[in-house]
């Protein structure tokens, strides 16, 4: 049994080459979405961040000005009425202010005419004859006038640095004021955009947020944030997810062909629209990492598509016929050079080969086989070689 084996392929296990159809399909798994779709913003003129109240069931259809969200206001209702509180009690200041400052006027006002009607007497009864008054008295009475000269200055002083004392006075509580009122009108204008309608009749589709979840009560949100979207469900795409190790071949314009969740039997066909340049993870701190695909579907079926069902797909990215393909695990490449051992007689040699496409677990040569050669799987034993 020995002189009848054949020596140049003991203990090596080998294939034969044959010509056959090639095709490679890439699995991928997403969800159906509308082409088009109207986001629903939170309002651009909602000021600093906001609690969410509360928001409607996802995939709840609406009308027009219906309400699908809200947001929590006791925080801005509270302060409204802490501004307009603080802007009153300013008010009563201004008031106060400007009871004291004409009470202040009035003294001032009155203190003038009085040492005005003083200053007229002593001038009048004032004398130098000393047949009448004494050197002393005289130096008193002029003495007199020098104070009430001096006084009437002083009422004369204080009467006009009052008046701009009192000005600035009411100038600054007016910036208050002002300060009081902006704030009151940015909470009363956040306050009566709590409410997020929807622009247009369609199904409500919640928006997940950066970190893949929806919103839910309680979610902090912020100016021109998206928290759901209405879709136009007469023409509907689907949104796919690729393994980066299974997406090779992966190409604009192949065709697809889907099978929702709900229909396994019903096949449904497109064509691949958009793909990503880079993979990436679809949940944070994952890392298995995916191409993100748009396949256009070629007939949209309304009464059984809808936003966020879930779809299976295959991509067919090759599909040739007669060609010669070979497993990877055949090929030997070194340098940018790739053989095979061809099995002869006299036993295993290097045959050079030109690749062609390839898959996962194949590849297609273009040239140095033909049909009926027969291959090792892995590298012949140098005995074995020629």
């Amino acid at each position: 049994m020995t002189a009848c084996s054949d020596p140049a392929s003991e203990g090596v296990l080998t294939i034969d080459v044959n010509r056959s159809d090639f095709k490679v399909d890439i699995p991928a798994a997403g969800e159906l979405e509308a082409s088009n779709s109207t986001t629903v913003n939170v309002p651009m003129g909602l000021r600093g961040p906001q609690s969410l109240a509360w928001i409607m069931d996802n995939f709840s259809t609406v009308k027009a000005g219906d309400v699908v969200a809200r947001m929590d206001g006791t925080r801005e209702s509270f302060r409204l009425e802490m501004e307009e509180l603080d802007y009153d009690r300013l008010g009563l200041d201004s008031q106060i202010q400007s009871q004291k400052d004409r009470t202040i006027d009035k003294t001032l006002t009155t203190d003038t005419k009085l040492t005005a009607q003083e200053q007229e007497l002593a001038e009048r009864f004032f004398s130098e004859d000393e047949r009448v008054y004494t050197k002393i008295d005289i130096i008193d009475q002029m003495r007199n006038q020098d104070y009430l000269e001096a006084k009437m200055d002083f009422y004369g002083w204080g009467l006009s640095q009052h008046g701009s004392q009192a000005e600035a006075e009411q100038e600054l509580i007016k910036l208050k004021q002002q300060g009081h009122k902006a704030k009151i009108n940015r909470f009363s204008s956040n306050l009566k955009q709590m409410e997020i309608v929807a622009p247009h009749d369609g199904l409500f589709v919640a928006q997940p947020g950066w970190n893949g979840a929806l919103p839910v009560p309680g979610d902090m949100m912020w100016s021109g944030m998206a928290i759901g979207l209405l879709p136009d469900t007469s023409k509907m795409q689907a949104k796919l997810y690729v393994l980066e190790s299974e997406a090779l071949g992966l190409a604009i314009g192949k065709p697809v062909t889907l099978y929702l969740d709900a229909y396994p039997e019903l096949a449904l066909s497109g064509t691949l629209t958009q793909l990503d340049a880079l993979a990436k993870a679809k949940e944070q701190d994952s890392p298995v990492n995916y191409f993100e695909i748009t396949v256009s579907l070629d007939k949209t079926m309304v009464e059984i598509m809808q936003p966020g069902r879930q779809i299976n797909a295959m991509v067919h990215a090759l599909d040739l016929e007669d060609v010669i393909t070979v497993p990877n695990q055949a090929l030997f490449q070194k340098s940018g050079e790739y053989w095979v051992y061809l099995k002869t007689s006299a036993g295993f040699k290097k045959q050079s080969v030109t690749l062609g496409n390839r898959s996962l677990n194949r590849t297609v040569i273009t040239a140095g086989l033909k049909q009926g050669d027969t291959i090792a799987l892995t590298t012949p034993p140098k005995r074995n070689r020629v």
